[in-house]
């Protein structure tokens, strides 16, 4: 009985092997992960911005030394609610960006005497300002009365002792503020959700 030789033992026999496969070129994985890399920086960039606290105009929820990251989607789907702490481009230099809360809402009108804001002619209940109404430096902040229209947000700092926000600078329309502060990321012993609470309305 004559014994066939499988194919491949021949092969093998005549010193002919299988080419192995090429790897993916060095320089196509470099391309892959810078490309990935741009997605991520994109994809962060769209839901997301980095503030740092540089002061303390919103003591004591913030404090100066702390980076936060600001959410920038919930905007994208509903409106700015009162007691949000939000982020806008600073009006002196656009570059920077500089976190305020909601305090009017399009439509209000707010009377403002010291430390003490009226929405609507209720008076807010506010437990996040710096310090008790008696305790401010009243003669450091403004009295006024302002009607809001339809696209106008008015921010306030939690420090009224404080200008700088919508009684030096004016109101914000929605597409000016950037997005709704979301977390202390630095230093790392102050990581925490910022807490947005909402002003009670009725008697201080």
């Amino acid at each position: 009985m004559q014994l066939s030789t499988p194919a491949h033992a021949g092969a093998a026999g005549n010193g002919v092997t299988a080419a192995a496969p090429r790897g993916t070129p060095l320089w196509r994985s470099l391309l892959e992960i810078l490309i990935a890399a741009g997605i991520v920086v994109l994809l962060f960039d769209f839901f997301f911005a980095s503030a740092e606290v540089r002061d303390e105009r919103m003591s004591p929820t913030l404090r100066a030394g702390q980076r936060v990251l600001v959410s920038r989607l919930p905007y994208r789907l509903t409106a700015p609610q009162r007691g949000d702490v939000v982020a806008v481009r600073s009006r002196i230099d656009p570059s920077r960006i500089e976190l305020h809360r909601v305090i009017g809402l399009p439509g209000d009108a707010l009377d403002i005497r010291g430390a003490q804001v009226s929405v609507n002619g209720l008076p807010l209940r506010e437990p996040y300002l710096l310090e008790g109404r008696e305790r401010l430096n009243l003669g450091a902040t403004t009295v006024g009365r302002y009607r809001l229209g339809q696209d106008d947000y008015f921010l306030l700092n939690d420090n009224r002792a404080d200008l700088g926000d919508s009684r030096s600078f004016g109101v914000f329309s929605r597409d000016q503020i950037l997005g709704r502060v979301w977390l202390i990321y630095w230093p790392p012993q102050n990581i925490a959700a910022v807490a947005h609470t909402q002003p009670a309305r009725g008697e201080p």
